[in-house]
């Protein structure tokens, strides 16, 4: 016998949770598919296609104050609210990168306790995500989330992968069943060489896809912003007349004309080409040489969103030739 939840109880289920955590989840509002605040009437999506923004916002959001100071001295905010988020198996495995990244040697103190606030649910539907390519990249989904819902028809095969994972299971809505006799479905895509991307990323900028590739960018840092991954930031302190004020973290996005602008003027990359390849090169080179895998989880979002309608997918294999 394996734990399920009937889709008939995933209404009440989600309304029993919201008495004890706030509950994110995909919902449709004003015909875009996006993680919002669950309340009684909401149906989410969990077979959502893309959404216009990944989850990354609950957990790095944009515009978070670290410190605020004052005549009190400085203070950080409190952030105690537990919250529970469903989310599909590639946003859940984006989660998982970003652990890596803000809980390895060096600890980001204020993306961990959101971390510790939370409990990820993922949702294991075979919906493929629009111009999704995370079956080529090969993601293993064993980490990243508390409790994975395996849709198999008229309800989810409910498995617990932490403590806090288990805690939620103990819903009475949560009952013993039968297991899968679905077949899981296979893939046969190709897989991305990833060592052959990298060693022509590590040639440089001067290379002339990059040149061609900026005559198409707008360099506005879009795929960066929809990006479950991309996680550069900036910082900034903003100072009352009365002397208080806040140091707070807002995105930013390495395609950006000033990201590697500093005091006197110089530019790191102020060339066009240099801030794609940089783009590239962090993801698919440099994450795989620090980590062992790209920051790159194949959601497609950067494709679905970019306003020049770049395949980014066709420009990863190009660079493996």
């Amino acid at each position: 016998m394996v734990k399920v939840l009937p889709k008939e109880n995933l209404s009440v289920f989600l309304a029993e949770l919201s008495r004890s955590y706030a509950v994110f989840a995909p919902v449709k509002r004003d015909e875009l598919t996006r993680f919002d605040r669950y309340s009684a009437g909401d149906h989410p999506t969990h077979d959502y296609s893309t959404t216009n923004m990944p989850p990354k916002s609950l957990f790095l959001p944009h515009g978070e104050c670290l410190v605020s100071f004052g005549g009190a001295g400085p203070s950080v905010p409190a952030a105690d609210e537990k919250f529970v988020i469903f989310m599909n198996e590639i946003d859940a495995e984006a989660i998982s990168i970003l652990d890596e990244i803000f809980g390895g040697k060096f600890q980001d103190n204020y993306y961990r306790r959101m971390r510790e606030n939370s409990v990820i649910v993922a949702v294991k539907n075979g919906v493929r995500m629009r111009n999704s390519f995370s079956d080529e990249l090969g993601l293993k989904f064993r980490d990243g989330f508390d409790v994975l819902l395996s849709d198999v028809g008229d309800r989810y095969v409910a498995e617990a992968r932490t403590a806090k994972g288990r805690k939620l299971l103990k819903s009475k809505f949560i009952v013993n069943g039968r297991a899968s006799s679905k077949a899981a479905s296979k893939t046969k895509a190709k897989k991305f060489d990833l060592k052959k991307i990298s060693a022509f990323l590590d040639k440089g900028p001067e290379q002339k896809i990059w040149h061609e590739l900026e005559k198409e960018c707008f360099a506005c840092g879009i795929c960066a912003y929809v990006c479950p991954v991309c996680h550069c930031f900036d910082v900034e302190d903003a100072v009352r007349l009365d002397g208080g004020g806040c140091r707070t973290r807002y995105w930013d996005s390495c395609m950006l004309a000033d990201f590697a602008l500093v005091a006197g003027g110089a530019n790191f990359r102020g060339k066009r080409h240099e801030r794609i390849h940089n783009w590239y090169h962090h993801k698919f080179a440099r994450a795989v040489a620090e980590r062992g895998r790209p920051d790159c989880v194949g959601c497609g979002r950067c494709i679905t969103f970019c306003p020049a309608k770049i395949k980014i997918h066709d420009r990863i294999l190009e660079c493996r030739k």
